[in-house]
């Protein structure tokens, strides 16, 4: 796993936690950050990447960085796709692939949008994401 474009990554994802953050300080909605939007931040800063890949490449080893240095999930911002659901609106999760750390740890045993939900307010509204990359 290669950390150098997740290196020019990380400022782009601590800019989105301070605005959501921000967003939910002064009451206003927020945005929901899809692969496909983190996509086109990343294309903006020069990495090239696909929502295919952008959790493995990118986020999977922001993931593991964070949590090696007992920082918040700073991936958890990003979501697939909000799915439809009939009975309460938009389903927002993350890729698949998020859950995996936390299984082997012993956090989670599956997927749990609960669980989630509380890593990604953790990581929006952490105020000491360093602004330089700490890794």
């Amino acid at each position: 796993m290669s950390l150098e474009n997740a290196r020019v990554a990380y400022p782009i994802l601590v800019k989105l936690a301070n605005e959501l953050s921000q967003a939910v300080r002064e009451g206003r909605p927020v945005a929901w950050i899809t692969y496909d939007d983190f996509c086109m931040k990343c294309k903006d800063a020069g990495i090239k990447e696909t929502p295919r890949t952008i959790a493995t490449k990118l986020l999977k080893p922001l993931q593991a960085v964070c949590l090696e240095h007992s920082m918040p999930d700073i991936s958890a911002l990003v979501i697939q796709k909000p799915k439809p659901r009939a009975d309460f609106g938009d389903f927002h999760r993350p890729g698949d692939g998020w859950w995996d750390i936390y299984v082997e740890r012993g956090e989670a045993n599956g997927v749990n949008v609960n669980f989630w939900f509380k890593h990604y307010q953790t990581a929006r509204d952490f105020a000491e994401w360093p602004e330089e990359v700490f890794f």
